[in-house]
């Protein structure tokens, strides 16, 4: 007899486990593993770890080896409005037998470890990718390194995107000790790409870490020489990549562009692929990620970014700066265990605009509307009809940034489905 009949159970069973609960550590998901007799390797996985540019970067790289025609598999978080987006084949959602499948076998094999929600739903999605045959595996880590469910995993080549200040309660109060528990994941038969980092210390964490351990370790920073705003990749074939190619907006989407491309390179070489320049470009080009500088409306200009923590505000300051697009309006709240004080900060940077802070309830993160007011001083204003603000807006209004959390971005994808699937500046 099966547990979960239909995917309305297993989604309750999911909100069950509770989407932010937190047990560190890694013995459930080894116990779980040896259970299900999975083999590192078989197929192999590539983990992308980091606090800024962690989906983009997966994004990439699974459309990389897809159109160099490999079946591919990736596995993200957080989903935006359907637990089904975060593991795709080829691109695509499975079905709720293929989903039900996985939960039942580990159901019967792992039913009295009490997985977390990211356990359970990392380990359905190495069972998903196994049974649809995929020949490469994408796992996003969720948070840190050291005890990510996705370590569990042992993935033979780890990509490392930009480290920032996020998850200090749990991470650690300065960049190196984030570094730290991230570099953790690194093991001696791992390969390493590192992408640019925003701070040194960060950079040499890793770098320190990974040479103690012995593994091997590329620097993207040693591949790609910048040319003005476009990028040279040095490696073999050699070509240019511009600014304005990958489909995900901002000036910042070629660093993550360009640690795809290394990790690519490192991954068709154990494959025994030919690295094609062609396919490249055109999968760089063809990578579209919602929430991520997402233009759903140009007149009025409308903008959703999952921007979260002060590194990533800043970038999005920086990218709209240089286009000259000044935001009338932002749209913001955050969770509660973020770099409040410093993403405040950061909105500042927008002034003028006038920030609107809408009432959501995420959970226990929850950041309070009226504590967040309040921190924000006479520089925000409450926003009690999200969807009528939205829809209220003309041809001619001033830009709206919506950002803060990818949790605010589900909540308007649900009030405009139409909008997950629009694509393009």
């Amino acid at each position: 007899m099966y547990k979960f009949n239909n995917f309305n159970f297993l989604q309750g069973y999911l909100d069950h486990l509770g989407l932010f609960r937190m047990e560190l550590g890694l013995e459930r998901m080894q116990k779980a593993l040896q259970r299900l007799e999975f083999v590192p390797g078989k197929p192999p996985l590539v983990q992308v770890i980091g606090t800024n540019g962690k989906g983009s970067t997966a994004s990439y790289l699974e459309n990389l080896a897809r159109n160099h025609g490999l079946k591919t598999g990736i596995y993200s978080s957080p989903h935006l409005v359907s637990v089904k987006e975060r593991v795709l084949v080829n691109g695509q959602k499975l079905s709720d037998q293929t989903w039900l499948k996985a939960a039942n076998r580990l159901d019967r094999a792992c039913g009295d470890l009490e997985l977390t929600y990211f356990e359970f739903l990392t380990l359905a999605a190495v069972l998903m990718f196994l049974d649809s045959g995929v020949e490469v595996a994408v796992m996003e880590a969720g948070l840190g390194g050291r005890y990510d469910a996705t370590t569990a995993l042992e993935a033979g080549l780890q990509v490392y995107t930009c480290i920032d200040m996020d998850h200090t309660g749990i991470l650690g109060k300065t960049i190196e000790e984030i570094a730290r528990d991230k570099a953790m994941a690194v093991r001696a038969d791992s390969t390493v790409i590192l992408g640019r980092q925003n701070y040194p210390l960060a950079a040499d964490t890793v770098q320190s870490l990974a040479s103690e351990i012995g593994c091997t370790i590329y620097r993207v920073q040693d591949f790609f020489v910048q040319k003005e705003a476009d990028t040279f990749f040095t490696g073999e074939p050699e070509f240019f990549v511009k600014a304005d190619l990958p489909g995900l907006w901002g000036d910042y989407q070629l660093h993550n562009a360009e640690s795809a491309l290394l990790a690519w390179r490192i991954l068709s070489r154990s494959l025994a692929l030919e690295m094609d320049q062609q396919k490249c470009l055109r999968a760089l080009q063809d990578t579209f990620l919602p929430g991520r500088m997402h233009v759903v409306s140009k007149a009025p200009l409308i903008i959703l970014d999952g921007a979260h923590n002060p590194g990533a505000l800043a970038r999005v300051h920086s990218f709209l700066q240089s286009r000259d697009i000044r935001p009338g309006h932002i749209v913001f709240t955050c969770l509660r265990d973020k770099e409040i004080e410093p993403m405040l900060q950061m909105l500042e940077c927008f002034q003028p605009a006038r920030v609107l802070v809408p009432e959501m309830r995420f959970g226990p993160r929850s950041m309070d509307r009226e504590e967040l007011l309040r921190l924000m001083g006479n520089g925000a204003k409450p926003l009690d009809d999200l969807e009528g603000f939205l829809r209220g807006l003309v041809p001619g209004d001033a830009p709206v940034l919506v950002c803060g959390s990818l949790y605010l971005l589900g909540h308007v994808y649900r009030l405009f489905p139409e909008w997950m699937e629009k694509r393009g500046v």
